[in-house]
């Protein structure tokens, strides 16, 4: 289901978005929904890596909740110098995950 919202954007971005989709041969709204929902999981993603960062959650679960691979999570990990955290209790939640499927 989808809704319908309103913003505001200065004439520039607008002129902007109009001149990329037309290069990609889209409509302004199409290309705004996939740069919001590109946005949306960037976003995402960075509040998942902080998380992790402080301990808050394992990789295992971070991978889950930015919805990609946790291969793909460490190597968004190594692309922002943050180290691999795994200990005992890490391995403990990740075998609970793993046994609830």
């Amino acid at each position: 289901m989808s809704e319908t919202i309103r913003i505001r954007l200065p004439r520039e971005t607008i002129r902007k978005l109009s001149e990329l989709a037309d290069k990609e041969g889209k409509n302004r709204s199409a290309l705004i929904r996939e740069l919001l929902e590109r946005g949306v999981k960037e976003k995402n993603l960075d509040n998942v890596v902080e998380m992790y960062r402080k301990g808050q959650i394992t990789g295992w679960r971070a991978a889950q909740l930015a919805e990609i691979s946790l291969w793909n999570f460490y190597k968004v990990l190594d692309e922002k110098g943050i180290h691999i955290q795994y200990s005992e209790h890490d391995l403990e939640e990740d075998l609970k995950v793993l046994t609830e499927r």
